[in-house]
């Protein structure tokens, strides 16, 4: 028991630090993640892997390929963010978190790294964000929570010797902590405005940003069906000579009935194939997950049909339309701009009959709050603001003042917890409530129902 004790207590206080990287914020730029992985001896050139950008789908398209590659055999990593409920989700091998005593001893081996660079000014100050280069804002030298679990990530693959890994980046594209990798194919879903102090305040400069992930003579495949987005793409594939396989022309994917789709690519075709993930808005991620084992077939890595079906039924994605039934039906989607909250919206329209919906609603104040609401908010019969425990949250009085003109009865609660056992309270059994708004919102509800044995790990 001491030493579970002492353990648990390490782990707290490795969190502790890596959280509080977060006060330097988001500073976007290749040169200090570079400088750290070549200390640390390239990492994530021991590997080969997939990089997957956009605004939505992403966290989905990555666990349908992982799933599917794991069931293949391969030894697989992935890399997704943020996580729901612990840090450790971020970073796994083979389906499994990474092991709480890997985290400490990673975090101090690149922790002692960090120092040295610290001490002789290796670090460079980034001014790549809006806000920088239009001389209003002042970076620190030093670095950033996100490109520390990145370079963690890459050394944990590294030391797992991974076969392959899925990896999610963070924010953009170009300038993401990620995009130092070689992918054997880059992978961009969905865009929609998102960041636009980062990215820019046109969807043409936010998906500019996502194809910074495009390498030279590496294939790109993406899913969106935005016309002038996909030409964006086509041109920058063109510059650096490397093939462009668009939805709709080169591949593609159709709901034959919930759950179940057909898949049409450049040499197979796939019938009848389950999804592990509800809401008709996977079939495209499903699909463009497909499409990247198509390619993967094509350099020599051996997948067959019923192994890929086997990965497509079997893949797990909480928090994304994750329904859970003890009594009270509560629906769990971490929908986080307005992209999502359409998608949430249909799948409302089309699967989850109910007699009222109780929304338990938080959004982070960096979001398009009036569009994400006008998806949301008309559904509910009653509404329960909330807040999750992050700097970057909205306020309640924001949420209240943005929520009023729906004139939907309304209270505030100061946490998700205390916001949640109000909608269970009110809901009967043939109520559904919905807990959306920000990942941060549904990780912290999972976190409860965890906590009360409503659902089990």
């Amino acid at each position: 028991m001491k030493k579970e004790n002492a353990e648990a207590e390490t782990y707290r206080e490795t969190l502790d630090y890596l959280f509080g990287l977060q006060r330097f914020g988001i500073k976007l730029g290749l040169e200090n993640i570079s400088t750290l992985l070549e200390i640390l001896g390239n990492p994530h050139r021991a590997f080969p892997c997939i990089h997957i950008a956009g605004s939505n789908g992403k966290g989905s398209t990555a666990a349908f390929l992982e799933s599917i590659l794991r069931r293949s055999g391969l030894r697989t990593g992935l890399y997704t963010s943020p996580h729901l409920v612990d840090f450790c989700e971020r970073i796994r091998t083979n389906g499994k978190p990474i092991p709480t005593s890997r985290i400490g001893a990673l975090t101090e081996e690149i922790r002692a790294h960090v120092r040295e660079m610290e001490r002789r000014g290796c670090f460079r100050p980034k001014g790549e964000t809006a806000a920088a280069r239009s001389g209003r804002e002042t970076e620190s030298a030093t670095l950033t929570f996100f490109e520390f679990t990145t370079a963690m990530m890459f050394r944990y693959f590294q030391e797992e010797k991974v076969d392959i890994a899925v990896v999610e980046a963070g924010l953009g594209g170009r300038l993401d902590a990620t995009n130092v990798v070689d992918p054997v194919a880059s992978l961009i879903t969905s865009i929609s405005k998102e960041h636009s102090q980062y990215l820019g305040g046109t969807l043409l400069e936010i998906a500019g940003e996502k194809a910074g992930i495009i390498k030279p003579g590496r294939p790109l495949l993406t899913s969106t069906s935005q016309a002038r987005v996909a030409a964006l793409f086509e041109k920058r594939c063109a510059e650096l000579k490397s093939p462009c396989l668009l939805w709709g022309r080169d591949f593609e994917a159709r709901e034959k009935e919930p759950g179940v789709i057909h898949f049409h690519g450049r040499r197979h075709a796939w019938s009848d194939l389950r999804l592990g993930l509800a809401g008709s808005h996977q079939t495209r991620n499903a699909g463009l997950a497909l499409a990247a084992a198509e390619v993967l077939i094509e350099t020599g890595f051996r997948m067959d049909e019923k192994i890929i079906r086997r990965g497509l039924a079997e893949t797990r994605w909480p928090g994304r339309l994750e329904l859970i039934e003890s009594g009270t039906r509560i629906l769990l989607d971490g929908a986080h701009n307005p992209g999502a909250t359409e998608t949430l919206k249909k799948a409302l329209e089309a699967g989850y009959p109910r007699r009222r919906l109780i929304v338990v609603l938080g959004i982070m104040a960096d979001k398009e709050i009036p569009a994400m609401m006008k998806d949301i908010v008309p559904r509910a019969d009653l509404l329960f603001l909330t807040k999750a425990q992050n700097e970057r949250a909205a306020s309640l009085d924001l949420l209240e003042a943005e929520s009023s003109s729906y004139e939907k009865p309304y209270r505030k609660f100061g946490s998700v917890a205390e916001a949640l056992d109000e909608a269970l309270v009110h809901a009967g059994r043939e109520d559904l409530v919905l807990v959306t708004g920000s990942l941060y919102i549904v990780g912290e509800a999972r976190a409860y129902l965890l906590q009360r044995g409503i659902i089990s790990p």
